[in-house]
């Protein structure tokens, strides 16, 4: 029982493992999925030429955020999309050369590369503390770059930075030209991720617990089920080595059907009677053969006394004395004769 209950264990922690793993990874391609599909939704009204003249006389205020049509109008439209998928908050961004860019702040890159200029955040309207700043520069990642010269989405996995943990989808901003101007992001909290990686494995371990718990507590009365009689007839057999032979065999030939316990069952019953006949057999043979023993035994004995000269000695004396007995006896009866005839 020690031995399966280990390697049962084994087997199970593996499945768990590798069920959880398994459905973490189907999670998290659903909502890269779901991420990828909205950013690719919210990209559409989008107006790539607006954004560019956003970026080129935008004003940002005391708080971070500008007042600009443009900017309101993009706002509301990303409220709109987080309405309509509120796990994701889409925003705006353009790419270009930091040594002509109109930023607030200075350079995040060297001269010669790309950099990011943060326009439209809907986390203004959800959660400022966390939000970008309008033309807000930052050094862009592969993934960036990857969206941007490949003119195609990409995922970004599980990262953190200085706004907190998240999971991304970029996606190429284009103007009325088709030029790539930018990106439009989209994000999840990893929290989110977290806890849909919680909820699995929560699930998961209930799911797993159950299924363990009763197949452990199924498996241990089914083999105490099976080993109750072969134990039984383990203890049968050695009171039977002890000659104990006064065993009942009923219990294990009640049964609907004939199984293997109960065909041992019988062979040990036939056993025992044979045994049990053999036996008593050998002890009539060996009570015989003793008395048979004992007959030589005392034959042998008297033969040897009889050979002895101290027996011939006392035969001899023997009849010495009987034939003066039997001298007395008759010298007796003559004087008896003498005394009645007078």
């Amino acid at each position: 029982m020690l031995g399966f209950t280990l390697l049962f264990s084994g087997v199970f922690t593996i499945a768990f493992y590798w069920f959880y793993s398994f459905s973490t990874e189907k999670a998290l391609e659903r909502l890269k999925l779901d991420l990828q599909n909205t950013a690719l939704g919210a990209v559409k009204k989008v107006n790539g030429d607006e954004s560019l003249r956003l970026y080129e006389v935008g004003q940002r205020n005391f708080v971070g955020y500008s007042h600009a049509p443009i900017y309101e109008k993009q706002l509301n439209w990303f409220k709109t999309v987080h309405s309509i998928e509120p796990r994701v908050y889409p925003y705006t961004m353009l790419l270009g050369d930091p040594a002509t860019n109109r930023r607030i702040g200075e350079p995040k890159v060297e001269e010669g590369e790309l950099e990011i200029i943060y326009l439209v955040d809907s986390l203004w309207v959800y959660n400022p503390e966390r939000a970008l700043l309008f033309l807000e520069p930052n050094a862009p990642s592969p993934e960036h770059l990857k969206a941007f010269q490949e003119e195609r989405t990409v995922i970004r996995d599980l990262y953190t930075d200085q706004w907190g943990s998240w999971l991304s989808a970029y996606t190429p901003l284009k103007d009325s030209q088709g030029n790539v101007i930018g990106l439009l992001g989209a994000d999840i909290e990893a929290n989110h991720v977290f806890e849909v990686q919680r909820a699995i494995r929560q699930r998961v371990i209930i799911a797993f617990g159950l299924t363990y718990g009763s197949l452990f507590i199924l498996v241990y009365f089914a083999s105490d089920f099976f080993m109750k009689p072969i134990l039984q007839l383990t203890q049968m057999a050695k009171e039977i080595g002890e000659a104990k032979y006064e065993h009942d065999f009923a219990f294990f030939q009640r049964k609907r059907w004939l199984d293997e316990i109960s065909i041992l069952a019988n062979v040990f019953e036939m056993m025992v009677d044979k045994v049990r006949q053999r036996e008593e057999k050998l002890k009539r043979q060996v009570a015989e053969l003793k008395i048979e023993i004992d007959q030589v035994k005392r034959t042998k004995q008297v033969k040897e006394i009889v050979e002895t000269d101290f027996f011939s000695d006392l035969q001899k004396k023997a009849r010495e004395i009987k034939k003066r007995r039997q001298l007395s006896e008759q010298g007796g009866d003559d004087l008896g004769s003498s005394e009645t005839g007078l």
